[in-house]
């Protein structure tokens, strides 16, 4: 049996906060020893547990399994001297805890909202309010509005997760004789999720707007249609997808159409196209498109509802879905997704793991020390890392090494280049370098050095395997078989690197009968069934971002990766990572889960309320599409928003002094929020609220995020020049290491920037040979693609 990745390691999670909780989660999943405690008894759950409701009790309960919970100390004194024999503290966002002179073995992980320093430092935050500070909620909902938020428990998970690939750059590091301090802005770490929408600004300059419920400007058709029996999420982005779809839904009319060729054009005409869609789902059951979907090799999924995700063929399958048990119910939830082969997570939350057995000719028993070297280096200094991934999951995930200090090299080819350069390869568009000016794909693979390898090629192939047989991490997130067509697959890299760990990306995971579905981040969040949790009740489900399962993908990608690195300097043992992206998006799924198994009648799409709080919404100010989010988190802070909005009578009265009784009047309340802030500017508004302090902040629009530093730490947003493209505003790491922002400044490498510099580096390559490689376009500096080539739009 193998020993879990973080077997040995002893971690104290400070309480409250369920950022930190959710990263004690993931720890105790890999088998840390983690315990449990807080300054005071009232702080413990704070965050986690946050009203009246059932259902956070349950939350708590899913944080908290498997973890050793300590008494209360009787001081800070106490608590910070406990700290010392402990590897790594956590400590919560809520936990009102100093946690400057704590020395752990290892690390103190600090979690805050909004940073230790700067004029939000003070401000109440919540998974709304993070969230409104994103921009993301702005462009998801009607055209009139409101916006509507993303839903509970999503920010609070990502600052989770965060913190947990920071614990583990922490172990990774070169010890040193002082314990180290990281700190993550939750608020920070979330903005991953935003990045594609702000480069989309600074590359368009249009700015973004909500075009209704399930569409995103420009592309189209993306959306969640009803069929014969349940409902399909369908994302078409491509000329070559559009004319599967029109063939396998039978539209002919559409597919003769030269008019509706590429996305901008179908959105021009999304009635038209939607409705001749739907016509043709109403044939067939979900279950069965999405059959034919993989058939087409289109993005067509199933969106499942609770009962949907609980009954999965996949899941099942892949055992997505862990156990544990609390006040004798014992409840299903997602499984921490890290697709480890041979150190698999819990899957009894709050019992003994038992890790199924290892695959032959494996072994445990040796160990490799970790690294010595200088204290100032970056957590993964001497790790390398071949990135054969493209789009943004795989490259997020393979930045992030590259922002903790580890030598990654994206392989890209002329013919197959990363599509983010590009979707419509027009002559135009390769003539004028087009493809160096995409500014996404500029932003997600910064402090990367780029090779440009022609794997269709036996030769291509070959110094792909000399670049791996020495590199710690492989990743890529290509289409099914495509790994095994280059004679990159798993059991290929074994033959030249016995140890390394190979990291694969899916959206449903590899291996399995829905393996080669096609996918987008789009297509994750609807096979997630986290639309069903989303929206107004009696609507169809909602998405709430055009391609919300690539950040998180990415973010899961990395800390599987780092989880197995990990385990692998331990052991000397690599493993194959198996990663599945919808698993990852279940995630934030699991308090609505929850619900559901303590209540199946309940409603689960509840627009922008929240059953913990009430009030809990985005209302509109002064000005066209001016918005703010705020929530009312306990009776004190709705009384003092009663007295700020005019009505101070409310904050006496026995009607409102309850959350029963404020939800049973929340029709009046959120008309006099209304009122209130129908003359108020956001940004004006918010800090009012804050001020007497209620849970708010304006509904920043996503192509403004970049204009308000003062919401973020000191030099989180870098400044990159490159080649071609110029100078660029960008999203650096949420991560704060002893006061300095950690992070590449690296901008991202042209097609093939540096190839000869890698091969004469790691593969030994002569200059002749080199140029041999060029004649024969095994290495290529300019793309030739060979998929989805359009001529110049019709006029």
């Amino acid at each position: 049996m193998s020993q879990q990745p973080l077997a040995g390691y002893k971690v104290l999670e400070i309480g409250g906060g369920a950022a930190a909780a959710y990263c004690g989660r993931l720890l105790v999943d890999a088998g840390a020893s983690v315990s449990t405690s807080a300054l005071s008894q009232a702080f413990r759950l704070e965050g986690i547990v946050r009203g009246e409701n059932p259902a956070d009790h349950a939350y708590a309960a899913y944080l908290s399994a498997g973890k050793s919970q300590l008494a209360v100390p009787a001081d800070a004194e106490q608590l910070g001297r406990l700290c010392s024999d402990f590897d790594l503290v956590i400590v919560g966002e809520a936990s009102h805890f100093d946690a400057a002179a704590v020395s752990p073995q290892i690390a103190t992980i600090e979690l805050s909202w909004f940073g230790k320093e700067g004029p939000c430092s003070q401000w109440q935050g919540s998974d709304l309010i993070v969230q409104a500070l994103t921009g993301l909620p702005h462009m998801v909902g009607t055209v009139d509005g409101p916006p509507v938020y993303p839903g509970d428990r999503h920010s609070t998970s990502v600052g989770g997760v965060t913190a947990y690939i920071t614990a583990c750059a922490a172990i990774l590091a070169a010890p040193t004789a002082a314990s180290r301090r990281y700190e993550v802005s939750i608020l920070e770490a979330n903005i991953v999720l935003a990045e594609m929408h702000m480069h989309f600004f600074e590359r368009d300059g249009l700015p973004m707007k909500r075009c209704g419920v399930n569409r995103f400007f420009p592309n189209g058709p993306v959306g969640i249609y009803p069929c014969k029996e349940g409902w399909v999420g369908i994302t078409v982005t491509t000329p070559d997808q559009w004319r599967s779809v029109c063939k396998a839904l039978e539209l002919r009319e559409q597919a003769a159409d030269e008019r509706l060729v590429t996305r901008e054009l179908r959105f021009d005409r999304l009635d038209e196209v939607e409705a001749a869609i739907s016509r043709a789902l109403a044939s067939r059951t979900a279950n069965e498109w999405a059959v034919i979907g993989r058939e087409f090799k289109i993005p067509l999924v199933v969106v499942p509802d609770a009962e949907g995700i609980f009954s999965h063929p996949i899941f099942a399958a892949r055992e997505s879905l862990a156990s544990f048990s609390s006040n004798g119910k014992t409840f299903r939830v997602p499984r921490t997704p890290f697709g480890l082969s041979r150190t698999p997570t819990r899957i009894r939350l709050d019992g003994d793991q038992q890790p199924k057995s290892d695959p032959p000719g494996s072994s445990s028993s040796s160990t490799v020390a970790f690294p010595e070297s200088d204290s100032a280096q970056t957590p993964l200094a001497g790790v390398t890392v071949v990135d054969f991934t493209m789009g943004w999951a795989g490259p997020l995930a393979s930045r992030l090494m590259a922002d903790l200090g580890a030598n990654v090299l994206k392989i890209e080819a002329g013919r197959y280049p990363d599509w983010w350069r590009g979707v419509n390869w027009t002559p135009e568009y390769i003539e004028t370098r087009m493809y160096e000016n995409a500014k996404p794909y500029c932003a997600l693979n910064r402090g990367k050095r780029g090779a440009s390898i022609d794997l269709t090629q036996p030769t291509g192939q070959q110094l792909a395997r000399e670049l791996i047989a020495r590199a710690d991490i492989v990743i890529e997130n290509q289409a099914a078989g495509v790994m095994a067509k280059f004679n990159l697959a798993y059991q290929d890299l074994l033959k030249v690197n016995a140890s390394v760990i190979m990291t694969s990306m899916s959206a449903f995971g590899t291996g399995n009968e829905w393996s080669d579905t096609r996918a987008y981040g789009s297509t994750l969040e609807q096979g997630s069934g986290l639309p069903s949790f989303t929206g107004f009740p009696d609507k169809a489900p909602m998405m709430t971002h055009l391609a919300y399962g690539d950040p998180v993908g990415g973010l899961f990608g990395c800390a599987a990766s780092l989880t197995a690195l990990i385990s692998k300097r331990r052991t000397g043992e690599g493993q194959y990572v198996n990663v599945s992206m919808v698993e990852a998006m279940l995630q934030f799924g699991t308090q609505a889960l929850l619900d559901h198994q303590l209540d199946p009648a309940v409603e689960l799409r509840r627009g922008n309320r929240n059953p913990s709080f009430a009030p809990h919404g985005i209302y509109a100010c002064a000005g066209v599409d001016q918005w703010v989010a705020l929530q009312a988190s306990n009776t004190g802070a709705f009384a003092n928003l009663a007295k700020l909005i005019g009505k101070p009578a409310w904050a006496d009265d026995p009607a409102f002094g309850t959350l029963a009784g404020r939800q049973q009047q929340i029709e009046l309340i959120d008309a006099a929020i209304s009122t209130w802030t129908r003359s108020q500017d956001p940004a004006t508004a918010a800090r009012l609220l804050q001020a007497a302090g209620v849970a708010a902040a304006e509904v920043v629009h996503a192509e403004t995020v970049f204009d308000h530093p003062e919401y973020f730490g000191a030099g989180f947003f870098i400044e990159l020049q490159r080649e071609f493209s110029g100078p660029q505003k960008q999203a650096g790491l949420s991560i704060v290491r002893d006061g300095v922002r950690l992070g590449s400044r690296r901008p991202a490498p042209l097609l093939g920037e540096q190839s000869w510099e890698i091969l004469s580096e790691v593969v030994k390559l002569s200059r002749s040979d080199y140029d041999g490689l060029l004649s024969s376009a095994v290495v290529t500096l300019a793309p030739a693609p060979t998929r989805n080539l359009v001529a110049s739009a019709p006029k």
